[in-house]
């Protein structure tokens, strides 16, 4: 057995919560730059540019797109959570399965 591929060991339930964590880590990092920027003349939506262009020509209210953005962030909060929780869980149970139940 090859130690260095982890979906041997831990499960491929482990490389998919690893990728989902990076992929929300990554979306929370473009949304807190779009909410950093979002009040500076030359604002540029960093990944979610169509959705917000459509929002700016239906309503000019920059609060609302502040809302939008503070909604995705929330959104994506809960996700990043449920996933690092969903981890935490698996590595409990690993923990026990190795110390025969003691641990």
């Amino acid at each position: 057995m090859d130690i260095d591929t982890p979906g041997i060991v831990y499960g491929q339930s482990f490389d998919n919560l690893e990728k989902a964590i990076k992929q929300a880590g990554s979306v929370q990092k473009d949304i807190a730059t779009n909410i950093a920027n979002i009040e500076s003349n030359n604002f540029v939506n960093i990944k979610f540019k169509d959705e917000l262009e459509r929002a700016k020509m239906k309503r000019a209210d920059k609060n609302a797109l502040l809302d939008n953005e503070l909604t995705k962030l929330a959104e994506n909060n809960l996700k990043m959570t449920s996933y690092a929780q969903l981890l935490s869980s698996k590595l409990k149970i690993m923990k026990k399965v190795v110390t025969l139940g003691k641990g």
